[in-house]
């Protein structure tokens, strides 16, 4: 038998014995303190539950038949307290009876020693149990570990959204106040050129920083579906509004069309928001000087369907089959020469799937492109 159990020496375990018999204790003592385990002992049920809170052991080794409380109302009290719940506990019993066996596990017991005891069995028994609450304690370490790395993470893209957002903004701000400004003046069209680019540049790194932040949250299981009541008229216009200064640099036209009057929907509004946005995004973005960006709502039996249509480019036939596929994620260049990661369209699939719908594309080279969403009046 080795001195260790899972690579931790013998004497890094305290075990508690609970018998009131002293031979018992003695006997078992002296198996335990040959193989270097540290020992406590008590000669009562009543003094097991105070003693353990107390010396916190790795094992307990827990006479069935004692004064005062038995063993399997101390196995009771003992898996009742969230600071001893996870010690395994192994009878001791000078009865085999299967009824005391099956009310032990029942109880929360890990095992079972007859006596007179063999000391072969038993050390097998301990280590085998000293193993496992190792192994279960090194994962509840790492999971606590991990929930800490997971708080500084929700705090770092916290401070990376704000911040960044914040300095995204402002300079958009300023390139667009400075646009307006020299529009008028006679100044080099190459100056005028590159401060349309900032503006252009900086609304596009905006919409890389929102989809990168929800992507990661996604990835690591972080966001969840929050369904309320809203309007998704109201949505789709707040979104074309948000693009309309994009649009209108491009000289690309947008319209709302919906069959459905004022339709309210049960949904996640930020990630239905998200994937509009993005669709708008990305049909002005592949359309040429001139062309028509339209958004359509309709009703399709038991769910609502939006369409995002434009006349811009399309897509080649070859990446149709995987613009979803966040293994290829392809990345086209838009017709101002507007870059993008390719999270986007990888967003609103996930974003429509959890919602139990579903996201299409139909396209044509130089003909224009068509993504449609559809999803559940209901989610269930």
């Amino acid at each position: 038998m080795t001195d260790q159990t899972d690579g931790k020496p013998g004497n890094d375990f305290l075990i508690l014995i609970a018998d009131d018999v002293s031979q018992n204790i003695q006997l078992l003592g002296t198996i335990l303190d040959n193989k270097g385990y540290r020992i406590a002992a008590v000669t009562s049920g009543d003094q097991v539950v105070k003693t353990a809170i107390k010396s916190q052991p790795d094992l307990i080794l827990l006479d069935i038949m004692m004064p005062g409380k038995n063993g399997f109302e101390v196995c009771r009290e003992l898996k009742a307290d969230p600071r001893l719940s996870e010690i395994p506990v192994i009878f001791l019993t000078a009865r085999s009876e299967e009824e005391d066996i099956v009310k032990g596990f029942n109880l929360g017991g890990a095992d079972y020693v007859t006596k007179p005891f063999n000391s072969g069995e038993l050390l097998a028994r301990i280590e085998t149990h000293l193993s496992l609450k190792n192994a279960r304690d090194q994962i509840i370490k790492q999971q606590q570990k991990l929930q800490q790395l997971t708080e500084t993470k929700e705090k770092l893209y916290s401070i990376i959204a704000h911040d960044l957002k914040n300095a995204l903004f402002g300079i958009s701000g300023l390139a667009e106040f400075v646009e307006e400004d020299l529009v008028d003046e006679k100044i080099n069209p190459e100056i005028l050129e590159n401060v349309r680019l900032i503006s252009r540049s900086s609304e596009s790194a905006t919409m890389i920083l929102k989809n990168l932040l929800a992507w990661t949250r996604l990835q690591t299981d972080d966001l969840e579906l929050n369904p309320e009541n809203f309007s998704l008229s109201e949505e789709i216009i707040n979104s074309i509004n948000l693009y309309q200064t994009q649009a209108n640099k491009k000289e690309v036209e947008i319209q709302f069309d919906s069959e459905i009057e004022a339709p309210i929907i049960f949904a996640d509004p930020q990630m239905i928001s998200t994937v509009i946005r993005n669709l708008i995004s990305n049909a002005i973005k592949f359309s040429n000087e001139g062309d028509q960006v339209t958004v359509e709502t309709t009703q399709k039996k038991d769910a609502i369907q939006v369409a995002v249509k434009d006349e811009g480019i399309g897509i080649p036939k070859e990446i149709q089959k995987t613009i979803f596929n966040p293994e290829e994620r392809p990345k086209r260049t838009g017709t101002d020469n507007e870059q993008g990661t390719g999270l986007g369209l990888l967003l609103c699939k996930e974003f429509i799937e959890a919602h139990r719908g579903e996201i299409l594309v139909e396209s044509s080279p130089n003909e224009g492109s068509i993504f449609r969403f559809s999803i559940p009046n209901h989610i269930s």
